[in-house]
């Protein structure tokens, strides 16, 4: 061996790197625990001690923040936290850029068209609208130019001339521009909520960005933090006395409604028809607003109004019926206050209808904040106070002057909701300053949140929360736990059968074993970006597995050659070279898989990809040149190897299987299966998951054993549509009966930004029976370190996602098999090969979807079809080709020119029982590896190891009893004269 210096440096180099890297993660590991005895199970003085520790200097320099920040990086399904998809709305940046021309019934139309085209494409929402646009304009026969929406002085580009295809160009460009804002926005405000190691990545042009943030428990902070656009703006308030007959008739109205119970959400034409009938019949004198509004329990002041916060979602349908909108002052909008006041019958909500100019715009928006900072008032409530540009500044002293004089109040108001409605008494503010209060209710450090959205800047267009999930602190450590362990075992079974069949050879794969996990560890570790979750250590403990391949290829060889009577210095090096062509194959196939998942995958899909993909070049570094290196040392010290046991050397050696010649029974067997399997799909269907039906998945921890039956009947209560009809949830167990797993559709189509809470607080309201006496939503919801119960996952897939999920999870199996059939039939040069190895896939993965619909009910773990199951038939896929590709390899060497002629039977039968210690010493070290994950990894995972396992015993079966017979069923010859070959 050639080198041999030089690649000794670079092992050493390699573990150096490693050992550093993996070195601050020891380091954090090691405060953090010293910090635990410290604390003894107090958690708040844990965590008060670890924040002490944020700045001291714990290794090499680095203090223990920024080792914490290169430890490891760990998934979200592993240490718990929250991961939200947010999606910026380019219709809306569409809308605001075409101002008043938005309200036209043309945009409107053209609006919707794109929305519902939206559903069905992955185009970008710029496209779908210029494509609805001139759909409608050529189905109406207008002659309409399409730049004359966007005729505006805010967009001065833009003339009568400029063309579709340049105005289409521009918003292509501001929509691109938008999404890059409005991700250095999220990071900016990311960044000052204080987490480690925080993860933020576009999704391609989708409009997409991805947030991951470790650690997290308050949900309900993540959300505001998130999604608020930060558009701060300052109204003037219409008071009641302005209103006059509009006050008094909508209270008459709107105590009829409550009176009546009438429910507006169907827009009862009975209450329109009444208010337009009240309208024309008013007496045109001015009434006092003496009426519904005014009578306990709702109150009023002279500028606003308040309702129960049980209420609010009434008023808020009163307040949106045309015949409504109809009493109320032109470009006049009501608001929600942020702050909820206790009132002796409940919660209380306060309205403002607050006043625009003729234009609709307020009285002050855009970027007119300087700089602002959490702080306290004279009172020691909390506050955020406002320091306005100096352009705004006069602008500021306008608008308080007026305030003063007319002892008005002016409505400071951020997305949409009123924070603070201050009154200028003591005079004009001549400094450009003022405050926003608030209260602390769901989140004791609002002030601090706020002031960092608005230094972070506002987005240029909303965002909304599309797809979200959240592991609870509890769960992670349990997966942890289960992870490691399945791995452990897994780890020291495979060692154990390594030494039992290959003696001396054994412990040397060992060795590069171990190397091989340590390399991928480390490789983890120096990668700030790569993150190891649940289906990422399922691939650490995969490639355990498939990493034993090489080594089984290379020993196999050598063994070959020693029974042709070769020396063992020579007999080593002609394994090595004859086995290259094998292994180079096999897992450049694999790689190819492993790509696709990487490329179209995202969060757990992508983290498994990532590790399958770096474990390939571990692998093959490790088992080729580690043991090589020790080889060669071993040969050099003239020590004895050996390559089997006993039991093992001559095992499978003179196997004579006729795998050819039975290849009907094989067909009819598999046929077999694949009917039964189709019969159950088209009966008995799949466990669809959240994923491609889009909805909520909530995974819930009781302190006891819970009935499914009454759960179910307990969430059909609470979740009722506007229809009142109830939406019965699924409920299953997970794990065991003390952990629900429960996915409902309840406000699915909700887009607000509260409706996750809103199903939560149903969710809650619906099982709070069964859990203990003074158990609150706020403990339901955010666990707290160490809470062993309540809400431990979350996860939410909106409608456009889901649709999403299942294009890109066909896309990606798709192109992966042309990808695989392209380099089979290019490498082998027959095309009768390509078909060969799809027909194995095809078959492979009609089973496992055959047996996960007749197996799922039946077997005591989840078999739902998900993006982790995608992940799956995708590796089931690149096994199956890698263990086709071995035995394609030996055909093809059996096929050199120079060999007798020989029936094509007898070729590939030779060619199949000559590797049949490969394939087997393979598939069992797999499959011993992946029984560990099944039995003891998370419940979480079981389904996509169970999937895995099938997919290696079927792929086994079918690159033996499958691929092979159906590439000798294609060769049209019946005798092969290899001396032409």
């Amino acid at each position: 061996m050639q080198n041999k210096s030089t690649l000794k440096v670079i092992i050493l180099v390699l573990s150096l790197i490693c050992l550093y890297e993996l070195s601050f993660t020891y380091m954090t590991k090691q405060v953090e625990k010293e910090v635990a005895e410290e604390a003894d199970g107090d958690f708040t003085l844990q965590s008060n001690l670890l924040k002490e520790k944020e700045s001291e200097e714990v290794w090499m320099g680095y203090t223990y923040m920024e080792c914490k920040k290169r430890e490891i990086n760990l998934g979200l399904d592993l240490r718990g936290g929250m991961s939200v998809t947010l999606e910026i709305s380019i219709s809306e940046l569409i809308e605001s850029m075409a101002g008043s021309n938005a309200k036209t019934d043309l945009f409107k139309e053209v609006a919707a068209k794109a929305t519902e085209l939206q559903k069905n494409s992955q185009a970008p929402y710029v496209d779908l609208f210029y494509q609805a646009y001139t759909e409608i304009v050529a189905s109406k026969s207008q002659d309409a130019k399409f730049v004359t929406w966007f005729l505006s002085r805010d967009h001065k580009e833009f003339t009568l001339q400029t063309s579709d295809e340049e105005v289409l160009e521009a918003l292509r460009q501001y929509s691109e521009e938008a999404i890059n804002q409005a991700n250095e926005v999220l990071r900016s405000r990311v960044k000052q909520f204080g987490i480690a190691q925080p993860d933020i990545r576009k999704l391609g042009s989708s409009g997409r960005i991805i947030v991951d943030l470790p650690g997290v428990k308050n949900k309900k902070r993540v959300r505001a933090l998130l999604q608020g656009s930060a558009n701060l703006q300052m109204y003037d308030v219409y008071s009641w006395a302005e209103l006059s007959k509009e006050a008094a008739l909508l209270g008459d109205n709107y105590k009829a409604l409550f009176d009546k119970n009438i429910d507006t959400t169907k827009q009862d034409v009975e209450t329109e028809d009444s208010l337009a009938s009240d309208v024309n019949e008013f007496d045109e004198q001015p009434a006092q607003f003496n009426n519904y509004f005014a009578a306990a329990p709702y109150s009023r002041s002279p500028f606003y109004f308040s309702v129960l916060e049980k209420d609010a979602a009434k008023v808020d349908s009163f307040l949106s019926l045309p015949a409504t909108q109809k009493l109320l002052p032109r470009n006049s909008q009501f608001a929600w206050a942020s702050s909820v006041e206790e009132g002796p019958q409940g919660n209380v909500k306060t309205a403002f209808l607050l006043k625009a100019d003729r234009r609709g715009n307020p009285a002050m928006e855009g970027d007119i904040i300087d700089y602002s900072r959490a702080s306290l008032d004279q009172n020691g409530r909390k506050i955020v106070e406002l320091n306005f540009k100096s352009s705004y500044v006069k602008k500021w002293e306008d608008l308080t002057t007026k305030s003063h004089n007319n002892s008005t109040p002016i409505a400071i108001v951020l997305d949409g909701i009123v924070f603070s409605a201050p009154t200028a008494f003591q005079g004009p503010i001549e400094n450009g300053r003022t405050q926003i209060s608030g209260d602390d209710k769901g989140n004791p450090k609002w002030n601090v949140d706020l002031a960092n959205v608005l230094n972070a800047g506002k987005f240029p267009a909303p965002a909304k929360i599309v797809e979200e999930s959240f592991n609870g602190p509890s769960l992670g450590a349990e997966a942890i736990q289960a992870g490691f362990l399945s791995f452990a075992i897994a780890l020291i079974i495979v060692l154990i059968y390594m030494m039992f069949y290959y003696s001396t050879a054994g412990w040397v794969a060992n060795v590069a074993l171990i190397g091989n996990i340590f390399f991928i560890i480390g490789a983890l570790a120096a990668a700030p970006t790569l993150s190891l979750t649940l289906p990422g250590l399922a691939g650490i403990v995969l490639t355990v597995g498939m990493s034993v391949d090489a080594n089984v290829l290379i020993y196999e060889r050598i063994r070959e050659e020693l029974r042709s009577g070769k020396g063992l210095k020579t007999a080593i090096a002609d394994g090595y070279k004859n086995s290259y062509t094998a292994i180079l194959d096999a897992n450049i196939t694999t790689l190819i898989t492993g790509l696709i998942l990487w490329y179209f995958g995202t969060g757990v899909i992508e983290s498994f990809a990532q590790t399958l993909v770096i474990g390939i070049f571990t692998s093959l570094f490790s088992a080729i040149f580690i043991t090589r290196l020790v080889f060669e040392s071993l040969l050099g010290k003239e020590k004895k190897i050996k390559f089997g046991t006993a039991a093992t050397e001559n095992l499978f050696a003179n196997s004579a299987v006729k795998f050819v010649q039975n290849k009907k029974k094989f067909y009819i067997a598999s046929l077999l299966i694949i009917a039964i399997g189709f019969a159950s799909i088209f009966t008995k269907g799949f466990d669809l998951g959240t994923d491609f039906t889009g909805g909520r998945t909530f995974k819930v921890q009781f302190t006891q054993h819970v009935d499914l039956t009454e759960a179910r009947s307990a969430l059909a209560t609470v979740f009722v549509d506007e229809k009142g009809d109830k939406m019965v949830p699924e409920v299953k167990t997970y794990g065991d009966a003390s952990k629900l797993a429960i996915t409902t559709k309840y406000l699915y189509e909700d887009q607000s930004k509260d409706a996750s809470v809103k199903v939560e607080k149903a969710l809650f309201n619906g099982l709070a029976s069964f859990f203990p006496a003074g158990t609150t939503y706020e403990s339901f919801s955010a666990q707290a370190d160490g809470q062993t119960t309540g809400l431990m996952n979350s996860y939410t897939v909106g409608p456009s996602i889901a649709d999403d999920i299942i294009d890109s999870a066909f896309t990606s199996i798709i192109i992966a098999l042309i990808a695989i059939f392209l380099y089979v039939a290019i490498r082998f040069r027959k095309w009768q090969f390509g078909v060969g190895a799809l027909t194995a896939i095809f078959h492979d993965v009609l089973i496992v979807l055959s047996l996960f619909s007749l197996f799922y009910g039946i077997l005591p773990f989840s078999l739902e079809i998900n993006q982790a199951f995608i992940a799956a038939i995708l590796t089931v896929v690149g096994y199956s080709i890698n263990d086709t590709v071995v035995v394609f390899d030996r055909i093809r060497e059996t096929l050199l020119p120079g060999k007798k002629t020989k029936v094509v039977d007898e070729v590939v039968n030779e060619a199949l029982n000559s590797t049949l210690s490969r394939t087997f010493n393979t598939s069992i070290t797999i499959i011993v590896v992946l029984l560990s994950i099944l039995l003891f990894g998370g419940d979480s995972i079981k389904g996509f190891a169970f999937a895995l396992l099938i997919g290696v015993v079927v792929g086994t079966y079918s690159s033996l009893c499958i691929a092979a017979p159906v590439f000798v069923d294609l060769e049209s010859k019946k005798s092969i004269d290899q001396s032409k070959a």
